[in-house]
């Protein structure tokens, strides 16, 4: 079984359909001083947080 070539609009979604570009945020924007950052999703509560090695972890 051959697959179509790339770019030639069978199985290619990306020829056809436009993709919505991510929204870009610096961790520092969101974080601040205090190094974390709460979010409300579907009625949980989770907490960004920057590591003491400048790593991000997100718990819930």
């Amino acid at each position: 079984m051959q697959l179509p070539a790339k770019g030639t609009g069978q199985g290619d979604t990306s020829a056809s359909t436009p993709r919505e570009v991510a929204h870009e945020v610096n961790s520092q924007e969101l974080l601040g001083n205090s190094g974390q950052l709460v979010i409300h999703h579907e009625q949980r509560r989770y907490v960004l947080r920057r590591t003491k090695s400048g790593k991000l972890i997100l718990n819930a």
